[in-house]
């Protein structure tokens, strides 16, 4: 319901901006370009603002009337119906694909709008177009930034046209689409960990065959074992091990390498005991922010540190 009704307000106050700028730009009301060809101002320019504002009042338009339908209906039938999100995912979908047409529509509309409102006045039109063009450029910087950076699951699976089309910049360099690639299987690897933690709350019978341990070390070996689907496996075994060498407490292990912990458990939950004490040390310090990831090791200085997902570097682009 939020985001239906975030769709229909916010459409509805762009439309007002968009008429501002059609009277402002168009040669039928405050602007137009009507000056001599000579000096670069032709009345196929003309045209080309009338053709660009008609498009883009009519996405506007009908963003906020398609969003405000939805926003009635999901008043009206989302308490009753437990599919509702998933059954309007396709009217969703369209309502960001008018928003997205509004933005660049907009900002072609922009751009020809100053362009007939001050030639021949280079100056002016000068100073216009390059203000334009820096808000313009840092907007889609630091909105593609908080985007890769953030979100970086989600921008991995953005489509190639509106990855490329509105936020393109950490995918300009190799090493930031390689970034993005890491830090959203990180992220993949976070989310599967919770699902099955959550599974096995919801889920009583997986709980049946395993002896529920009270120490760090013993609650860190069961979620890990539940995160790779091994939650009807018992690990109190690998705790006694540990516990004969004296390792009692999370904190003593975190130092520890997978080729070490292998020695005490599979190989396979050592991975992602060694996995499961990278995200504790990420959310301690406020989430995933990693700007590199290496190979199984913590690195950085002291105000900065980032964390390995043991993953190979052989991604292509």
């Amino acid at each position: 319901i939020m985001l239906a009704e975030a769709y229909a307000i916010f459409g509805a106050l762009f439309l007002s901006g968009t008429w501002v700028l059609y009277e402002w730009g168009s040669s039928m009301a405050y602007g137009g370009c009507n000056g001599d060809s000579d000096f670069g101002c032709h009345p196929a320019i003309n045209r080309a603002f009338e053709l660009v504002m008609s498009l883009c009042i009519t996405a506007n338009v009908f963003q906020a009337m398609f969003a405000s339908f939805l926003w009635l209906m999901s008043i009206l039938f989302s308490g009753s119906h437990r599919n509702w999100v998933y059954g309007a995912r396709n009217l969703l979908l369209l309502c960001h694909i008018l928003l997205t047409c509004i933005f660049v529509f907009v900002s072609v509309g922009v751009a020809l709008g100053v362009y007939i409102k001050f030639v021949p006045k280079w100056p002016e039109l000068a100073i216009s177009l390059s203000f334009f063009l820096v808000v313009l450029s840092y907007g889609m910087w630091a909105a593609s930034n908080l985007a890769a950076e953030e979100i970086s699951l989600e921008y991995y699976h953005f489509p190639m046209w509106f990855k490329w089309g509105i936020f393109p910049y950490p995918m300009l360099r190799r090493g930031g689409r390689q970034k993005i690639r890491k830090a959203a299987e990180a992220r993949a690897k976070e989310l599967k960990a919770r699902a099955f933690q959550e599974r096995s709350r919801l889920d009583p019978a997986s709980s049946k065959s395993r002896r529920v341990s009270r120490t760090s070390v013993g609650k860190l070996l069961r979620r890990s074992a539940d995160s790779i689907g091994r939650s009807d496996f018992d690990v109190s075994k690998y705790e006694a091990r540990l516990e004969e060498d004296w390792y009692n407490n999370v904190s003593e292990i975190g130092n520890l390498s997978v080729e070490i912990l292998s020695k005490y458990m599979p190989r396979r939950l050592a991975e992602e005991v060694h996995n499961q004490l990278a995200l504790d040390k990420l959310n301690k310090e406020g989430g995933m922010r990693s700007s590199h990831i290496a190979s199984g090791v913590y690195v950085g200085n002291g105000n900065e540190s980032r964390v390995s997902w043991k993953m190979e570097d052989t991604d292509s682009d």
